[in-house]
């Protein structure tokens, strides 16, 4: 079974203590690696998303790069999302930190800040991929 890759969660850390700042179309929250990436990890988001009908999260960076797009379809409406997994490029994480932008985009309004309830938390963790052996 040689030459399988491993996947061990190594740390996460939760959002910070102060509160999201609303910014009119979106929330921003900043999220911190518990330290710099090193060779062979990667840094990656987990959004636990609540019940958002048909509606979409839109993922981005401060500057306005887009990190993903979370679309859940097949939900039954009222339930849960669920959690997604969405990697984060090592440039996008200045000093070990992500200052994520979160817009519900729904057909027909105006982007808007997610409600806590649609986005239930957040996690930015660091996975190291190894060979298996």
């Amino acid at each position: 079974m040689g030459g399988l890759v491993s996947t061990v969660v190594l740390a996460f850390v939760m959002l910070q203590a102060a509160q999201p700042r609303p910014t009119g179309d979106a929330r921003e929250i900043t999220l911190a690696l518990p330290h710099a990436l090193r060779k062979g990890e990667t840094a990656w988001l987990l959004v636990e998303v609540g019940a958002i009908g048909h509606d979409q999260i839109q993922l981005m960076t401060q500057d306005g790069r887009p990190l993903g797009m979370i679309s859940p379809f097949g939900v039954r409406s009222g339930q849960t999302a669920g959690t997604y997994t969405v990697p984060v490029p090592a440039e996008d994480l200045g000093n070990g930190r992500l200052v994520l932008r979160l817009s519900v985009l729904q057909s027909g309004h105006a982007p808007r800040a997610p409600m806590t309830e649609e986005v239930k938390s957040l996690r930015l963790l660091i996975r190291q991929l190894g060979s298996g052996r």
